[in-house]
């Protein structure tokens, strides 16, 4: 006779993947168990984890029935069977479709339990960090419910490189402004890389306590963008590497050579970046990598076929209304709110371009 099946065997029920539960069932299972909501929810979210230990077996068969009701993936296992070790996981999640960002964002503050402006503030802040030290069951939940149009992304938390996010407008304290410049880095917002480890992270961070605006960014959360940065001669060399790893015509590659700066691809892990800026540069062409939702930018209004629903768009947005093309609706916008309102005008019928951010320095000096 096995253990499990002795009269008096104890059990434990393991929450296996947080699955499709909600914020109110997990504050239902909080409350069941009488303990905080904020405990129950950071196990489950680091599963597989051992939720209750030390039950009878039909008590803990009624917690598993229950568990699977509510959403979650759940099974009973012996008292004290270990459970493997895993990863403490950052995630990020970069919106690849700006149609789907209303879908996305309602998915996300649901998953999350925040209001919907908090969830699209989280996205539109790069890397768009969602989550911090989860397990890969919560990661794979969350992937699955945001659906096409996403790209989620994990790291280990304690790896490493770290850099710096500055906001723009953020207050950089003045020793924080030296260290910079020991380090040749320009103080302005965007993404600051300063390759620290873990531990040259935490000192920082507790150095820096509670700063607006400035945040330690995970660089394996990242992605890029690969940028063509000066003109080049459209050679068959050339034109076949542009074809082959960018699916760029050859008839087209030629304009794409003429007009620097421009996005040969986006979003990019970082080894596809690097590969592609070795072979780039092996035949003689000027690409650089940037980071991927750091940007900043403006939006101007080039026509209009629909003033109805233009001036209807606008004003969802809280923009001017009475705006004529040519003119600037909006002059500084992060890289997805930029994106956002620029799906919303293409639908509208209205022609638009990205312009450079007019930011206002403040006190990033």
């Amino acid at each position: 006779m096995t253990r499990s099946a002795l009269p008096h065997a104890r059990h434990q029920v393991v929450v296996t993947a947080p699955g499709d539960v909600s914020p109110p069932a997990l504050r239902a299972v909080a409350d069941g168990l009488a303990r905080p909501v904020a405990e129950v929810a950071e196990a489950i979210f680091r599963s597989p984890t051992v939720l209750v230990d030390d039950l009878d077996a039909d008590t803990a068969s009624a917690l598993d029935r229950l568990l699977t009701s509510l959403g979650l993936e759940s099974r009973v296992a012996p008292h004290g069977e270990s459970l493997p070790e895993e990863p403490s996981l950052d995630v990020a999640v970069q919106v690849l479709d700006a149609s789907r960002i209303a879908a996305v964002t309602e998915s996300l503050a649901d998953f999350l339990g925040v209001s919907a402006q908090r969830a699209f503030g989280l996205l539109a802040t790069p890397p768009g960090v969602v989550l911090g030290g989860v397990g890969a069951a919560a990661v794979e939940s969350l992937s699955r419910r945001l659906g096409e149009g996403v790209l989620v992304t994990r790291a280990p938390r304690d790896t490493g490189p770290f850099d710096l996010h500055l906001a723009p407008g953020a207050s950089v304290p003045a020793w924080l402004q030296s260290r910079l410049r020991e380090r040749a880095q320009r103080v302005r917002p965007g993404w600051c890389p300063l390759g620290l480890s873990h531990g040259e992270a935490r000192s920082l961070w507790t150095s820096l306590g509670r700063q607006d605006g400035i945040r330690l960014v995970n660089r394996a959360l990242m992605r890029w963008d690969l940028v063509l940065t000066a003109r080049a001669t459209a050679d068959q060399e050339v034109l076949a590497w542009l074809e082959e790893r960018f699916g760029i015509p050859p008839q087209v590659a030629p304009r794409v050579l003429a007009h620097p700066p421009l996005a040969l691809a986006e979003v990019c892990d970082e080894s596809h970046a690097q590969q592609c800026l070795d072979e780039a540069r092996s035949i003689g062409l000027s690409v650089h990598r940037e980071p991927s939702g750091f940007g900043r930018a403006g939006i101007e209004l080039l026509a209009v076929r629909d003033v109805a629903r233009l001036k209807a768009v606008l004003a969802r947005f809280g923009l001017d209304e009475t705006v004529r093309p040519p003119a600037r609706i909006v002059a500084d916008l992060s890289d997805l709110e930029a994106r956002v309102l620029a799906q919303e005008l293409a639908t509208a019928g209205a022609r638009t371009r990205f312009v450079d951010a007019a930011t206002t320095p403040g006190d990033m000096r």
